[in-house]
């Protein structure tokens, strides 16, 4: 078995990807078949938090000493991991649903960011918490100007000419790539 394959499986990507993919694709389904513009840019980012919460988990393998280790070079790995996560998440939601493209993109960087800043600061197994508390604000409140913390907060479900919404999901995905690609996921010693 190849290098890369091995890393896939310690991951448990093919796990990750056959429950994300259906599981995002319906999401943006429902919205698309909604006649308000506005539930498909929710929807999309529900979808999105979602699937990325799922695929989010594979940040970090089994064993936390292994992620440490200085023999591999493992900031490549992650950053790869991290793109493809992006682009397969894009990927599916614009291929279902109605909203923007610019919107899926904004949020697909973000909320990978936000995965990505959950795996070094929770590990691997809460690696969904950020993104999912943050699309489930963004489809709960809706998109206001004020207050401009809700503002910010929201920004997933903001429309697509909203410039705070693209530089919040742009800082979010850079600290986030950031900080796992240079640290990468926290250690957190494996349950007996």
């Amino acid at each position: 078995m190849t290098p890369a394959l091995l890393f896939l499986r310690s991951r448990e990507v093919p796990g990750g990807l056959l429950f994300a993919v259906p599981a995002m694709a319906l999401l943006a389904w429902f919205g698309a078949i909604q006649t308000h513009p506005s539930h498909a840019v929710t929807t999309a980012a529900l979808a999105l938090a979602l699937g990325v919460a799922v695929l989010g988990y594979g940040l970090g393998g089994p064993d936390g000493t292994l992620d440490a280790t200085a023999a591999i070079r493992w900031a490549p790995r992650r950053a790869a991991h991290l793109a493809a996560i992006f682009v397969v998440a894009s990927a599916v939601v614009t291929a279902v649903t109605t909203a923007p493209v610019g919107i899926v993109l904004r949020d697909a960087a973000g909320f990978t960011g936000l995965a990505a800043l959950a795996v070094v600061v929770f590990g691997r197994r809460l690696a969904w918490t950020l993104p999912v508390v943050v699309g489930c604000v963004s489809a709960a409140i809706p998109a206001v100007p004020e207050p401009f913390a809700l503002y910010l907060l929201t920004w997933a479900g903001q429309p697509s000419d909203s410039v705070a919404a693209m530089v919040t999901a742009g800082v979010l995905a850079v600290i986030g790539v950031s900080a796992y690609v240079i640290r990468g996921p926290r250690l957190i010693s494996p349950v007996s």
